[in-house]
């Protein structure tokens, strides 16, 4: 059985089109990080108040991680995206070394133990890059789904009237 060599790497790229390559990459990855958080945000807008009346709190954690669980899909699939696009460009000449080299610097792991081609090292930061925009776009969308399912969950406690209290404040002093 004989072996097949992988297309040779492309090392010799004129750093404006890795530059131009790398933006595009962001550009990409940004498109497919709107249209997943479009998608965990229209499900809970949708759905959430089912659930924030809901008396019974497993259903509702169930829902809330169907939620992180798109979320999780959407950054899997930039960095698979990415990857591919490595892997295409002949920047990584396998796809399991292309995932892996997305995602640990998607992540801001940078382990470093596999790195990309002189003539491709800009496009790391781009993807650094990505990762940082997207995850926190991430965070914001995690905080306001927390932030309104709480308000409705607690609502019916804050608006419960007071009880007069006897008289004598918790912080009065007795004579």
């Amino acid at each position: 059985m004989v072996a097949l060599n992988p297309a040779p790497l492309i090392t010799d790229v004129h750093p404006f089109l890795e530059i131009g390559l790398g933006l595009i990459m962001i550009l990409f990855c940004m498109l497919i990080h709107s249209i997943g958080m479009y998608q965990v945000m229209h499900r809970f807008e949708i759905h959430w108040w089912r659930f924030a009346r809901e008396n019974r709190e497993l259903r509702r954690q169930i829902y809330f991680f169907y939620l992180v669980i798109l979320i999780l899909l959407t950054h899997l699939t930039e960095i698979f995206s990415l990857a591919l696009i490595l892997h295409f460009m002949q920047a990584i000449p396998d796809l399991r070394t292309a995932f892996y080299l997305v995602g640990e610097t998607y992540t801001s792991l940078g382990n470093g133990d596999v790195l990309l081609p002189l003539g491709w090292r800009q496009l790391a930061m781009f993807i650094t890059m990505s990762g940082l925009l997207t995850f926190g776009w991430t965070t914001g969308v995690l905080a306001n789904i927390v932030g309104k399912t709480y308000d409705a969950q607690f609502a019916s406690v804050r608006d419960k009237p007071t009880v007069p209290s006897s008289g004598k404040g918790e912080d009065s002093v007795e004579d």
